[in-house]
């Protein structure tokens, strides 16, 4: 159980030439029996001192869909840097951490876990507009072609009000690689706006213009529901 958070060793790294964020989204996905008893002690954890000093946005989800996939929860860490990202993952091996492992072990199983690199972000951060996310994982030959087909389409989403929240573009680095190459995402407010807003995204001209000129094969669409944050900005 203990390696509920531990990076995989296989490393897959993606050239990537259109960049616009820094950092990189740590993802572990948890297949939890006792749902209560694991947020109230990973809530223990987060308000800790150890919760305090992370140096990275921590978020607790449920999935509300997730496929055949056997996770139920997943904890989402977004870094800012190397050095935050690199920080935070060495703070798993800790006796603190080793505890709270061994307090979730009977409740809990670990399913996936994966690092990716901030390629795109944007969209309004606050917090009460990212309850719920949307994301689409994908396999991408040709990822520069992709990501400026991407943003063209996520540039009209805006222009036509249709994301409420966040989004984002993300590359696989570390983690399964026979999976994904890259994922994208968008911040609701809540589940009505999430499935709305992908519901215009589908109809749009924009989303028809993206289908031509984007050439990806989409593995999976989750929604994620948030049950806690821990460390966000400006909260």
């Amino acid at each position: 159980m203990k390696k509920l958070f531990l990076l995989p060793m296989a490393i897959f790294m993606m050239s990537f030439q259109f960049l616009q964020a820094d950092g990189y989204i740590a993802s572990y996905s948890i297949k939890v029996s006792d749902v209560s008893a694991f947020a109230k002690s990973f809530d223990g954890l987060m308000s800790s001192d150890f919760g305090k000093k992370f140096p990275g946005t921590v978020t607790l989800g449920h999935f509300a869909f997730n496929g055949y996939d056997d996770a139920t929860h997943a904890v989402v860490i977004s870094y800012d840097s190397e050095t935050d990202m690199a920080n935070g993952t060495q703070m798993f091996y800790t006796p603190v951490f080793g505890a709270f492992l061994d307090d979730v072990q009977s409740i809990s199983e670990p399913v996936e876990q994966s690092l990716n690199r901030k390629l795109i972000s944007g969209g309004n951060d606050k917090q009460t507009d990212n309850a719920v996310y949307t994301t689409y994982y994908m396999s991408v030959k040709n990822p520069k072609k992709y990501a400026g087909a991407w943003k063209k389409l996520i540039d009209a989403q805006v222009a036509d009000n249709n994301i409420s929240g966040s989004y984002g573009l993300r590359a696989h680095t570390h983690g399964d690689n026979n999976y994904y190459s890259h994922y994208a995402y968008t911040g609701s407010t809540n589940i009505e706006a999430a499935v709305e807003e992908q519901k215009n995204l589908m109809q749009s001209e924009s989303f028809k213009i993206f289908t031509k000129n984007a050439k990806r094969e989409v593995k999976k669409t989750t929604m994620m529901v948030v049950m806690a944050t821990y460390n966000y900005p400006n909260s």
